[in-house]
C-alpha cells in the first residue's frame, strides 16, 4: 500500500474515534455493521450484535438502547464517513487519477474500516423499507457528499487525458457501485479472501492513450 493510501486510512480512522469516543460503542458498531449486512435491519438482533463483538446483551444495553439506536448511529457515521473519505482525497497533493488510486487502493485495504461506509449504504439500498425514518433521514441528507468530491476528480483527470470520456457523474455512480459490491461480495466469501487490485477496478474509468 502506497503512503499516501496509508494516510488515507489513518484518516478514516481517527474520524471514527472523534465521532465515536468511546471504544465499547465502536466495537459494538463495527460488529452491529457484519450483523446487518449478513442479517438484514429486521432479521438482525441485539443478542446477535453481542454475540459477535464478544459482550453480553446486557453490556450492549448500557451503551445502546436498541438495535434501532445502533442502526442510526452507524448510518450517521457511515453518511458522514463516506464523504469525509473522498474529501480527505481529495483535497491531497497530486493528479486527480494518482488520488482516486490512493483512495480506491485505501478503500480495499484489508479490514479497511472506509469500507464499512459503503456497506451500510448498501445495506440501506437493499432494506429501504424496513430501516429506522431516522436512518432514512439522516442517509438522505448525506448521500450527495461523496459524490460532490468525487466528481470534481473524475471530471480534472478526463481533462487530463487519464480518465475516458463520459458523464462525471455517470462514472461516479458506476465507481461507487464497484466499491459497494466488493464491500458486499467480502462477506459473502470470507474475510481472507483478497480484494481485485486497485487497478483492475479502476479499468473501467482508465483512458488509453
Amino acid at each position: 500500500m502506497s503512503i499516501q493510501s496509508k494516510w488515507l486510512e489513518q484518516r478514516f480512522n481517527e474520524t471514527f474515534e472523534k465521532m465515536v469516543p468511546d471504544r465499547a460503542s465502536r466495537q459494538i458498531m463495527i460488529h452491529a455493521v457484519e450483523v446487518f449486512s449478513k442479517k438484514g435491519f429486521a432479521g438482525a438482533k441485539i443478542k446477535d450484535i453481542a454475540a459477535s463483538a464478544g459482550f453480553s446483551q446486557g453490556y450492549v444495553y448500557m451503551y445502546f438502547k436498541s438495535k434501532e439506536e445502533i442502526f442510526n448511529r452507524i448510518v450517521e457515521f457511515a453518511s458522514t464517513g463516506a464523504g469525509l473519505a473522498v474529501r480527505s482525497a481529495a483535497a491531497m497533493d497530486g493528479t486527480a487519477w494518482e488520488r482516486i488510486g490512493w483512495l480506491t487502493e485505501a478503500f480495499l485495504a484489508q479490514g479497511s474500516l472506509a469500507m464499512q461506509h459503503w456497506r451500510l449504504i448498501q445495506l440501506q439500498t437493499a432494506t429501504a423499507e424496513s430501516i429506522p425514518e431516522e436512518a432514512k433521514r439522516i442517509a438522505k441528507e448525506k448521500i450527495r457528499e461523496p459524490f460532490e468530491h468525487l466528481i470534481p476528480l473524475i471530471t480534472q483527470g478526463q481533462q487530463d487525458m487519464d480518465i475516458v470520456e463520459g458523464n462525471p457523474l455517470e462514472l461516479a455512480i458506476a465507481y461507487f457501485s464497484f466499491v459497494q459490491g466488493l464491500g458486499i461480495a467480502r462477506l459473502q466469501t470470507t474475510e481472507q479472501s483478497p480484494f481485485p487490485s486497485t487497478d483492475l477496478v479502476l479499468r473501467f474509468m482508465k483512458r488509453d492513450r
